[in-house]
């Protein structure tokens, strides 16, 4: 009779699976991907993504991680992806799986890197019962989600300076305008006027400007948006952005607060699109404004390449710096 039961909830869990998952997006293992082991809580399959996850649009819908719920039986066939949560309980299906990787088995939310393969993140949540993992989970989603996300922003790194780094070009941007970035090579740069520089790279196209100003400016994302549509009609053939997908965020950038703008621009002229992520700040009486787009038709997850726009800008760097 248990047996009967067992395999019936496995059934159940199974279906579950592949109802909630989309039928579009087939998992690749990509670094943005995390499997989900939760065969303890069929019925709470979407708690992880309602707690981590954020939508960005470029302009198609990317989501920041692509999180896939399977059970434990299920792993092997995900055994070399690098980020995994495994959330079990007194009792769970997955119980003797847990053990082998978190052998305690305390109470909390524990992680453990290089479990199954290099660079991989492994979560445990574990509680004495379901209601009080569900809790953990709960509690701790901002920490899991900050993990992930320095987990996936190495990958990115290795992946933007896989080539190494030009740095000629850095070092006459620096010589130039006073500050640079570290940049692989392939990128085209051009003077527009003293205060406005480009960047461009082809496969796939990516373009970079920043804009300085020798007076700071109130930090106000819809001035910023306006500036922005601006500073692209008058050089990029009159881009604008798209202002419905326009996210806001702020961040450090030298431990000086910056606004983050995150969305899709259109050329209406050209009738093309993509997505961009615009950073600005005020440094030592001075406005600055940087600026990162893609084109890409052919892929509508874009996020990758927007994360690298600011990897790159992250890597500034002054000439007044020691």
């Amino acid at each position: 009779m248990n047996y009967m039961w067992r395999k019936a909830t496995l059934l159940i869990f199974t279906l579950l699976l592949a109802s909630c998952q989309k039928s579009s997006y087939r998992p690749t293992g990509e670094e943005n991907e995390v499997v989900f082991i939760c065969d303890g809580i069929p019925d709470k399959i979407g708690i992880l993504d309602t707690l981590i996850n954020d939508t960005f649009y470029t302009p198609h819908e990317s989501p920041l991680f692509r999180i896939t719920p399977i059970t434990y039986q299920q792993f092997i066939t995900y055994i070399s992806y690098k980020n995994i949560v495994i959330f079990s309980f007194q009792g769970s299906p997955n119980g003797e799986f847990y053990k082998r990787i978190f052998p305690s088995l305390k109470t909390g939310v524990f992680y453990r890197t290089g479990v199954f393969s290099q660079g991989d993140i492994v979560f445990g949540i574990y509680a004495p019962t379901k209601d009080s993992a569900l809790k953990l989970i709960r509690n701790y989603g901002p920490t899991i989600k900050e993990k992930l996300l320095e987990n996936y922003m190495k990958f990115l790194e290795e992946k933007e300076y896989f080539l190494g780094f030009d740095k000629k070009l850095s070092k006459k941007i620096l010589k130039n305008h006073g500050f640079t970035f570290k940049l692989s090579p392939g990128w085209i740069y051009k003077i527009h006027n003293p205060d406005f520089f480009t960047l461009y790279k082809h496969y796939p196209d990516r373009f970079i400007f920043c804009y300085t100003y020798n007076q700071e400016k109130p930090l106000d994302p819809l001035y910023f948006i306006k500036l922005r549509d601006s500073l692209t009609t008058l050089f990029y053939d009159r881009d604008s952005i798209l202002k419905q997908t326009v996210k806001v965020d702020t961040i450090g950038i030298k431990d000086i607060p910056a606004i983050v703008l995150i969305g899709a621009w259109q050329n209406n002229k050209n009738t093309t699109g993509g997505g961009f992520i615009n950073i600005s700040f005020n440094r030592k009486g001075k406005f600055y404004m940087l600026d990162y787009g893609i084109y890409y038709p052919q892929i509508q997850d874009k996020i990758e390449y927007i994360l690298r726009g600011l990897i790159i800008f992250k890597s500034i760097k002054f000439s007044d710096e020691h």
